[in-house]
């Protein structure tokens, strides 16, 4: 494999590696979506600098997907709720968080569209996507059920507010006014289908993105 090709990859390692061991002694959130993304991206680029297969292709699309969501929800939902600003939620951790939200994501994107978007992608790929996801609520349901708790005060049932079934909006309920850190207000059923929606539209315009670039590419080498 060419150094440009590699090169992507071996950034990605660098940057979840760090992070992983400037996070490690808070050690519940290695069952976070965040640090669990970045380690499976990790895990596939490592793979797919030593093997190539049919099966790695799909998890490389679902890699892709689940660290892009990372980093758009921590930019968008998450980091906006931290009191101190925007610069320190990514400043966490001797900049632990900020490989995981934000360099991690972006290198990703990266390598795909270098390495990548010559692969003939389908819709199969953007399905399968859904799979490490799902997989993820029914592993935090299962801690969940078992006793472990998240949150400062060990309240939530789960990570992240919009799973935290402990809250008044509790699977079904619609509870607005109680909006905070522990709840976004709205049923956790609710909130896992708008999930599972939002990767899947996700995943779909990434795909749409390689073929548009694709695309791109191939016109201007006809061009020239």
């Amino acid at each position: 494999m060419k150094l440009r090709r590699r090169l992507f990859k071996i950034l990605i390692l660098v940057s979840v590696a760090y992070a992983t061991v400037m996070m490690w002694h808070w050690q519940i959130g290695f069952t976070f979506f965040t640090q669990l993304s970045n380690l499976f991206t990790a895990a596939v680029i490592l793979a797919e600098l030593i093997w190539d297969g049919g099966l790695l292709r799909y998890l490389k699309f679902a890699a892709l997907v689940s660290i892009t969501a990372t980093g758009l929800v921590f930019l968008t939902v998450l980091a906006p709720m931290e009191p101190r600003g925007l610069l320190a939620a990514y400043a966490q951790d001797h900049c632990a968080s900020l490989c995981l939200h934000l360099l991690t994501p972006a290198l990703t994107l990266a390598d795909f569209f270098v390495n990548d978007r010559t692969y003939p992608w389908r819709l199969r790929h953007v399905t399968f996507s859904l799979v490490p996801p799902a997989a993820w609520f029914l592993f935090i349901l299962f801690l969940g059920a078992c006793g472990v708790r998240w949150g400062a005060e060990g309240a939530m049932t789960a990570p992240y507010p919009f799973l935290n079934y402990a809250a008044p909006a509790g699977w079904f309920g619609f509870e607005p006014g109680s909006y905070s850190f522990e709840t976004f207000g709205i049923g956790v059923f609710y909130a896992i289908l708008f999930m599972l929606l939002a990767l899947f539209l996700l995943g779909l315009g990434l795909l749409a993105l390689s073929r548009m670039s694709l695309h791109k590419s191939e016109r201007s080498v006809s061009l020239e």
